[in-house]
């Protein structure tokens, strides 16, 4: 099987092994055989927030298609990795309970959501986990509660550094109104509906918010006349410029599109974009430093002033 198949963005190479585990303890199992063998990996989650390398990847890959489960408990909510954000926000729905109806429609799975802390229509969900069970790199099952600080700010966890696969998480959640809960999964999918997010494969925005500069990437990238680069098969989505489509092209053609969109809004702007999409295989050496290049800002304060406004009368 082609990774292609199994992610989001429809590109990736075939992998030397595939890891489809059922539990936490088959997890366990698989990572702790990998260590000893000293095999390279990658858990692939959804595929969302991710381009994989067309190149074959000479390791494994560990996917959540059998670890789904989804429990309500009272006010908390227990799922497995693999659950889908969409899936839990229903559940949560059903249930009667707020806290995760921005989830709707949110591309991936949970396993994804916590290692990267996931925030969208003002919810982050730092906000409800409470507990998050994962297996360390060398097999070992370890639970983590919030209050440790592993969640340490916007797309910044605890796991993103210490190589812990996240298995289960615990939402907390409370009681809802159920008329605005509605409303809000309402709203979440006529608004990514409206912005064309499910016209063509995609990873979501390919780019971090920078919090400092005051506007979000998407509109540095619109404003910098992002969508005027063309490229076969690959097209900027019209509607909001931090989403790239995948109509049919590699991912060198994908990250070579990329490249040209942060470059363009570093000499219009003077901001240096960050990834917020993963870029998981083995990445060829000219590829791989386009994308490890860094510079230093320097901010076009004027420009930006005139965005600022503009972004905040929306």
């Amino acid at each position: 099987m082609k990774l292609r198949d199994l992610a989001y963005y429809r590109t990736g190479g075939r992998c030397q092994a595939l890891y489809e585990p059922k539990s936490i303890q088959d997890l366990s199992s698989v990572i702790a055989d990998l260590h000893k063998a000293r095999s390279p990996y990658f858990v692939l989650g959804g595929g969302t927030n991710s381009l994989i390398l067309d190149e074959d990847w000479p390791g494994a890959v560990i996917a959540f298609t059998q670890m789904r489960a989804i429990a309500v408990k009272g006010t908390q909510i227990i799922c497995e990795a693999g659950a889908d954000n969409s899936d839990i926000a229903r559940s949560a729905q059903k249930a009667g309970l707020g806290g995760v109806a921005w989830m709707y429609r949110l591309p991936g799975q949970i396993g994804g959501t916590v290692r990267m802390n996931a925030r969208c229509y003002g919810g982050e969900i730092s906000q409800v986990a409470s507990i998050v069970d994962a297996v360390l790199p060398d097999g070992t099952i370890r639970s983590y509660a919030a209050s440790e600080g592993i969640f340490k700010g916007y797309k910044d966890t605890l796991f993103m550094s210490n190589g812990a696969v996240i298995a289960r998480a615990t939402l907390q959640l409370h009681p809802g109104d159920q008329a605005s809960i509605d409303d809000q999964m309402r709203f979440c999918e006529e608004d990514r509906t409206r912005k064309g997010q499910f016209l063509y494969p995609t990873c979501g925005c390919v780019f971090k918010n920078d919090y400092s500069v005051g506007v979000p990437s998407g509109m540095l990238l619109d404003q910098a006349g992002a969508h005027d680069l063309k490229a076969e098969h690959v097209q900027i989505n019209p509607l909001h410029a931090n989403f790239v489509y995948n109509q049919g092209a590699g991912s060198r053609a994908i990250l070579e599109m990329t490249f040209r969109m942060r470059d363009l809004v570093y000499e219009t702007f003077g901001v240096w974009l960050e990834y917020e999409m993963e870029i998981l295989g083995a990445l060829p050496p000219d590829l791989k430093a386009r994308v490890e290049e860094k510079k230093n800002p320097r901010l076009q304060m004027e420009k930006i002033e005139g965005l600022r406004k503009l972004f905040q009368k929306r």
